[in-house]
Formats: structure tokens, C-alpha cells, sequence
């Protein structure tokens, strides 16, 4: 019971992680697509209305959230692979649709039309069921449930602490500034790095925290972006 209980918040975790409120980076194998669009759409009013990152600059989480935030609503789509406690999730996401699909090896969840449907490991697709017998579907009805109330770029706008540009990188074959900082979440700290383009997309994070005396590492990678993607109902 304790690994089922591991892995199905691990998984919550990882979904929330999709809007870069917690963790690093890679590249997908669509990725001649995902650089084209990312590098040739011109920078939306998003980074005019934002601070100018530059190498030693600080900015608020508030603001570097609200950008981020910002952002996110302007795009078709993405999708990232994250790992937390050394478990990867594939995760998909379509922003004006909210609808959000992630798959790890504990099981997968759909959030689409305003629906949730999981499954395990192994077996078939259903509707989310918080009181169901398996304690694996009930866990990940429960995050399900959950993370369907949450609007990513809500959550990437309550971002808080204050962040430090403290270098520069590539990703996705765009340049992006690297900020490091604090971030406080239910009375807990955790060392918290982003990667962000000059027009605030958010293209990898990676956190490591203390909770209930053990250390948990966190990261996102993105592997396309403003790329629209297929989440339909399973069922």
C-alpha cells in the first residue's frame, strides 16, 4: 500500500508540474517540429508587458508566475516528461481545452470535456471512482478529481519567493535564462529552477525539497511546444 500511495502522488505531483511550478528539460522526437514553431512565432504581447530577463537580474515569483501564466494561455499546446521520487510521467496538455493527459507506471489519468477516466498498470479505461475497491484507481480518481479543479496557469500565478537570472542555456533551440529561488508551498521550502525564454515560456524546472524528513527531487522536461495534441476520451 505504501508504493501505491508513493506512485499515485507522485503522479499528482507530476501533473501539477506541467505548468513548470516545480521542476528540467529534454527534447522529444518531434522536436524538428516543436524548435520550428517555438523559435518562429514571433513573441506575443506576453514579454511587453514583463520584465526583460538578463543575466544577474531578480524578479518576484508572482511576477515570473503571472508571466509564465500568461504565456501558457497563448500557446496550442504541450507536452513533458516528468520524474519525481525517480518516477517518470509523460504528460500532455492543451490549454484553452484544459484538457490534460499523463501516463506513468502506476497508471494514467484524462482530463478532458470537463470528464476524468483512469486505469491502471494494467487493465481497461473508466470513469474516475473515488470509492473504488482498487485502492490504484480510487488514488488516482482522487488526483484526478483533484487537479481537475486546478487552472495550470492559476496555479503557475500563485508562484511566490523572489528568483535570480543566473545564466543562459538552450532548450528546444531557443535561448533561455536560468533563475534560481525559493519556493515556499504549505510551510515547506523547496530550491526551485527554471528555464524561461525571453517571452516567458516555460521550458524546463527542476525543485528539490524536504517533506516529512525525506528529499524529494523534482523536474520537467518539455519535449514540444505550442504544438496542439490528440488527448480525447477513452471511453
Amino acid at each position: 500500500m505504501r508504493v501505491s500511495k508513493w506512485g499515485i502522488g507522485a503522479t499528482l505531483i507530476a501533473m501539477t508540474m506541467l505548468v513548470g511550478c516545480s521542476a528540467p528539460a529534454g527534447s522529444g522526437e518531434k522536436k524538428p517540429e516543436s524548435q520550428s514553431q517555438a523559435s518562429e512565432k514571433p513573441a506575443d504581447s506576453t514579454a511587453q508587458n514583463c520584465p526583460e530577463l538578463t543575466e544577474g537580474a531578480t524578479i518576484e515569483g508572482s511576477v515570473l508566475g503571472t508571466c509564465i501564466a500568461d504565456h501558457l494561455k497563448t500557446i496550442a499546446g504541450y507536452a513533458a516528461t516528468t520524474s519525481t521520487l525517480g518516477m517518470e510521467t509523460k504528460a500532455r496538455y492543451n490549454p484553452a481545452e484544459k484538457a490534460m493527459e499523463t501516463t506513468s507506471p502506476m497508471g494514467s489519468m484524462i482530463l478532458v470535456d470537463g470528464a476524468a477516466y483512469v486505469k491502471g498498470a494494467t487493465g481497461d479505461w473508466q470513469k474516475a471512482d473515488t470509492g473504488s475497491a482498487d485502492p490504484i484507481i480510487a488514488g488516482l480518481s482522487a488526483a484526478a478529481q483533484n487537479v481537475s479543479t486546478l487552472d495550470p496557469a492559476a496555479v503557475a500565478a500563485a508562484l511566490n519567493g523572489t528568483f535570480t537570472v543566473t545564466g543562459t542555456g538552450t532548450r528546444l533551440g531557443q535561448e533561455v535564462f536560468v533563475l534560481t529561488g525559493k519556493v515556499q508551498t504549505n510551510g515547506a521550502s523547496a530550491d526551485t529552477t527554471y528555464e524561461v525564454t525571453a517571452d516567458y515560456a516555460s521550458l524546463a524546472t527542476k525543485s528539490t525539497a524536504e517533506a516529512n524528513g525525506m528529499k524529494v527531487d523534482s523536474s520537467m522536461e518539455v519535449t514540444e511546444w505550442d504544438v496542439k495534441q490528440d488527448i480525447v476520451a477513452p471511453m
